[in-house]
C-alpha cells in the first residue's frame, strides 16, 4: 500500500489482502463462511472463556496465536494442562505480543501436509509449485512448530487429483 501511495510499482498483496495470512481468526472465519475445508475451531479474546472451553473438549488440540509469530505461534497441546498453559502464555503472559491477544483453539489434525501458494489478480488463480515442510522440531515431532524449516519442493504428496480438488474447494472459493 505504501509503495502504491508513493507511485512505486511493486509486486505483492495489499494490506487488505494480506490479512488472510496475518490473521488466523480472519482466515478461519472466511473458510467457515464460504465452506472451505478447515479444522473445527473456536476463536477467543477472553482468557476465561478460552480456558472454560478447553474443559469442554477432548485433547489433543492446537492452540494458535491469531497474528504473526514467526512460525512459532501454534502450540500442539496433548493434555488439558498443556492447553491451559498455552492459552495463559499467549493471552496473559504475552508470549507472542499482540499476536496472542486473540487465540484459536482448533481440532488437532494428524497427517501429512503440503503447501501451495498461488498468484491471483482477483479473478484468475495460478498455483505455484507445491512444497512440504517439517512442522515440528526434534525427533518424533517433540518440539515447537518450525515455521517451515526443511521445506522441499515439489511435495511428493501433491498430485494431479489433489491439485484439482484444491482448485475447486480452496483456491476458487477463496478468490470468489
Amino acid at each position: 500500500d505504501m509503495f502504491e501511495d508513493l507511485g512505486v510499482r511493486a509486486f505483492g498483496p495489499k494490506k487488505s489482502a494480506a490479512i488472510i495470512e496475518s490473521s488466523k481468526a480472519f482466515s478461519k472465519e472466511l473458510m467457515k463462511k464460504y465452506s472451505i475445508p478447515t479444522a473445527t475451531y473456536e476463536t477467543f479474546t477472553d482468557i476465561g472463556k478460552a480456558l472454560e472451553y478447553l474443559k469442554s473438549i477432548s485433547m489433543p488440540v492446537a492452540v494458535k496465536a491469531d497474528g504473526l509469530a514467526l512460525g512459532k505461534g501454534a502450540i500442539m497441546a496433548h493434555s488439558l494442562a498443556e492447553a491451559e498453559e498455552a492459552v495463559i502464555s499467549m493471552m496473559k503472559d504475552g508470549k507472542f505480543g499482540d499476536s496472542g491477544k486473540t487465540v484459536i483453539i482448533e481440532e488437532y489434525l494428524v497427517g501429512k501436509e503440503a503447501t501451495v501458494l498461488a498468484f491471483s489478480d482477483g479473478n484468475t488463480v495460478v498455483p505455484m509449485v507445491s512444497s512440504q515442510d517439517h512442522k515440528r522440531a526434534y525427533d518424533n515431532d517433540e518440539g515447537l512448530n518450525t515455521g517451515g524449516m526443511g521445506a522441499i519442493a515439489p511435495s511428493r504428496l501433491y498430485n494431479e487429483d489433489l491439485a484439482k480438488l484444491c482448485m475447486e474447494t480452496i483456491f476458487k472459493p477463496t478468490i470468489q
